[in-house]
């Protein structure tokens, strides 16, 4: 039997941003399966962090043919509705944790956030799951209720992790997780992802410029070179055959 792909959690065909008088995304495609794990690569100002704030809800393309996530079709659905199954589906991580956290609430607290947002009323079943992550993903139980500026840079990445996958989303997005950590914070970093991936296969979507991190954890990539998708493979296959000088670029960096 021809082996069939399940239907995409999110699609976006022939997508254009236009940041003032400058396009900043040419005509991208993209597919995203259940349970896999896409990176976004390119060099700085390819439009990485573009795609991914359209994909995720945080700036509406200028045009679009197409735009779904998990069946539902964002451009002709309510405001409401799309919020709403944003909040529900999808969870993200920001290159910076102060902006997706609030670093004077305690690590509980923005957790458990979260699910006051998706209209859970009860205190105590939120801070309970919110413990149940800070576990999972190695904070100490008894640094719950700091407040999270009183947390490492890799500490709140963990903490950013876990208020994005509490409630369970479908997708979760990723913005140069890994960048400004040490390396020994990167490494539990790139764990904790790999451990979710398989665990829960959550289908994540994530940029970088570093390829190696892409090569542990992505199952595809997309190369991205001034705001369009240049190239599309598998992840073994961009390291060893890539197709196009910006992915040749990229891969003779790492070697």
């Amino acid at each position: 039997p021809v082996f069939e792909l399940p239907p995409p959690v999110l699609e976006l065909r022939d997508a254009c941003l236009n940041l003032g008088n400058r396009r900043v995304l040419k005509h991208c495609d993209l597919c995203l399966y259940p349970g896999e794990v896409l990176a976004i690569v390119g060099p700085s100002g390819a439009g990485k962090s573009s795609l991914l704030n359209v994909l995720s809800g945080r700036q509406a393309p200028s045009t679009c043919a197409l735009f779904q996530l998990q069946g539902q079709d964002v451009r002709a659905s309510e405001h409401h509705t799309v919020l709403q199954l944003r909040r529900r589906a999808t969870g993200y991580v920001a290159q910076d944790a102060h902006q997706a956290l609030d670093l004077h609430l305690s690590a509980a607290a923005n957790i458990a956030r979260r699910l006051f947002d998706l209209g859970l009323n009860h205190a105590g079943d939120a801070l309970t799951q919110a413990r149940s992550w800070i576990e999972r993903l190695g904070l100490a139980p008894g640094r719950a209720h700091e407040p999270v500026i009183q947390f490492s840079g890799g500490m709140r990445q963990r903490i950013q992790i876990a208020a994005a996958m509490v409630h369970g989303p479908s997708v979760l997005f990723l913005d140069e997780p890994t960048s400004g950590l040490d390396s020994v914070a990167q490494a539990a970093l790139i764990d904790i992802l790999m451990q979710l991936k398989h665990e829960r296969a959550t289908s994540m979507l994530f940029v970088t410029h570093d390829l190696r991190l892409a090569r542990l954890i992505a199952d595809r990539a997309l190369v991205m070179d001034q705001g369009r998708i240049v190239s599309e493979a598998v992840i073994d296959r961009l390291l060893t055959e890539p197709d196009h000088p910006t992915a040749q670029a990229l891969v003779k960096a790492v070697l």
